[in-house]
């Protein structure tokens, strides 16, 4: 890793540390991520890069948080639309009729949503795929295998955005009903290369989060 884009950001997260809590810039779980962002410059944008000079990405956790973190957000790379292929093909309906999908699915075995369908990862090196294999639970067949990321998709987005990762700690208070946040520590997850991504994934320490359909909040 850089060395002056390092340093650089000890010296910005010491000043951010110094100025004490700070108020959300955001409500919910996302105001934690935006308001350290805003803190220490980031423009809030789309880009593919890592966060910070375009080298270290930066991920914000409220402290004693249990909640999982975010590595990054992309749709499967098959079908086309996959998002919505999963959510109308296997959602279940709310009180409202609309279909959602809230599940966490892993490579160590299939999990279970509303006692019908499993879900688990399946990486193949050979067809260099993982897929998300869909299982139904009362026949104990896989009924669906077209839904998958290829591994050249995963790797440029380890490679441009996750290789090197500062982990932000918060601790966390509220004042007259409003939120806000004092960044006590950053600690610096370095050289994650896409070999070591995927044996993540086989070992279950890497998931797929899915939260489509209905209102839902997630940790930056």
């Amino acid at each position: 890793m850089d060395a002056k884009v390092l340093q650089g950001f000890k010296k910005d997260f010491s000043i951010v540390k110094s100025k004490g809590f700070i108020e959300s810039h955001r409500t919910h779980n996302t105001g934690i991520g935006k308001t350290f962002e805003d803190a220490i410059g980031i423009v809030e944008n789309n880009s593919s890069l890592a966060d910070y000079q375009g080298i270290l990405e930066i991920k914000s956790k409220r402290d004693l948080s249990k909640s999982m973190l975010t590595l990054f957000t992309k749709s499967p790379s098959n079908p086309k639309g996959a998002n919505s292929y999963l959510r109308e093909n296997y959602g279940h309906p709310d009180k409202n009729n609309m279909k959602i999908l809230h599940t966490t699915i892993s490579a160590t075995k299939f999990n279970t949503f509303f006692s019908k369908i499993g879900f688990k990862l399946e990486t193949d090196e050979k067809t260099e795929k993982i897929f998300i294999l869909v299982k139904d639970l009362t026949t104990d067949k896989i009924i669906d295998k077209s839904i998958y990321y290829t591994f050249a998709d995963l790797k440029k987005i380890i490679e441009t955005k996750c290789e090197h990762i500062a982990f932000i700690n918060a601790d966390t208070k509220v004042e007259n009903g409003k939120e806000l946040f004092y960044f006590k520590e950053a600690t610096l997850l370095k050289d994650l290369t896409f070999q070591k991504f995927i044996q993540f994934v086989k070992e279950g320490l890497i998931v797929y989060d899915i939260r489509m359909g209905g209102i839902w909040y997630r940790s930056k």
